[in-house]
């Protein structure tokens, strides 16, 4: 491998209509391919995994996930891509720069509908929903920050340009009245934001991860720190950008400060529609069968589960996907 650079299930009666339907939400033009005497014979091949920022969830588990496809499929080369995350992976995916690529539920739909960052619709396909992100919004443990609001004339590090952190951030603020002007925005990544907040230099940063971030969890070894709660910011959200957000809560012992409740994102395993059905197909059981494999590289990663995977609307499922899925309901 060469560095270049778990939700709802919606039931299983829902889940057997969808995977009844799967032939409805494949992608046109397709047939179902044939891997011949192992799934793992697939022909050779590379294969670019767009990740996030450095010691994100997204940038892990990428990492994790090529190092097992690289032992699994000996034929396939595996790279990952570093980025700032959600909106560059899909730019990335559509231009055939990376074939996968991590992405927050509603920047995805987003790019399908050709609104909001990404200027125009992407091509996009899905392997699997994975597990659910969590919005952070961190700040110095005495800080007389308590609400979202209380971000106004304050220096807070919302995301890196490319990144959905700083989409969901915008939204966030913008649906309590805070405008640019308002504050005094940083667009950094993950880990200096961390760093930024250690040393003084930013009031807040705004943060959209998995549980736990490892670089929140080093911040809160060598700063108190703690998480505002934006529980009551989920309906409006839902209500104006729709079902990709969600209740979601942050235990106590992810970083052994207060709990709170916050919003939750969905993921989704954003690919190229064009690739190979056969390696989709590989890949995908990879995701799914590898999981232990995964762990062991990547410790308390969050990791999808069969169960929610199906759940990509309005991303189509790629044709290899769906015949894993389908698989399942033997």
């Amino acid at each position: 491998m060469v560095r270049a650079g778990a939700g709802e299930t919606s039931g299983l009666p829902a889940r057997r209509a969808v995977l009844a339907g799967l032939g409805g939400v494949l992608l046109p033009g397709t047939t179902a391919g044939c891997l011949g005497p192992s799934w793992q014979e697939v022909a050779a091949t590379s294969v670019t995994i767009a990740t996030g920022n450095r010691r994100g969830v997204f940038d892990l588990y990428g990492e994790a996930l090529a190092e097992v496809l690289h032992r699994r499929l000996p034929s396939v080369s595996v790279r990952t891509l570093r980025t700032d995350a959600s909106v560059t992976n899909l730019r990335e995916v559509h231009r055939g720069r990376a074939d996968l690529g991590f992405s927050l539920g509603d920047v995805a739909a987003d790019a399908i509908a050709g609104r909001g960052s990404t200027g125009e619709p992407l091509d996009l396909a899905a392997l699997a929903r994975t597990y659910d992100s969590f919005v952070h919004l961190v700040v110095r443990a005495g800080s007389s920050i308590s609400e979202l609001r209380d971000l106004r004339g304050r220096r807070v590090s919302i995301g890196a340009p490319g990144s959905g952190t700083r989409v969901v951030a915008w939204r966030l603020m913008s649906s309590v009245g805070l405008r640019e002007d308002d504050l005094d925005p940083v667009e950094e990544s993950l880990q200096p934001s961390a760093d930024a907040l250690a040393q003084g230099e930013i009031d807040a940063f705004f943060f959209v991860s998995g549980l736990p971030n490892s670089a929140v969890v080093e911040l809160a070894e060598r700063r108190d720190i703690r998480l505002v709660d934006l529980g009551d910011l989920v309906r409006p959200l839902s209500r104006r950008y729709g079902a990709e957000f969600t209740p979601g809560g942050v235990p106590a012992s992810t970083y052994d400060v207060p709990a709170v409740e916050t919003v939750s994102v969905k993921n989704y395993l954003v690919v190229r529609p064009g690739l190979d059905e056969a390696l989709a197909y590989a890949i995908t059981r990879v995701v799914f069968e590898d999981q232990a494999a995964i762990d062991r590289i990547a410790p308390g990663v969050p990791q999808p589960n069969v169960g929610a995977a199906i759940f990509t609307s309005p991303l189509p499922l790629h044709p290899g996907a769906a015949r894993y899925f389908r698989e399942q309901r033997t």
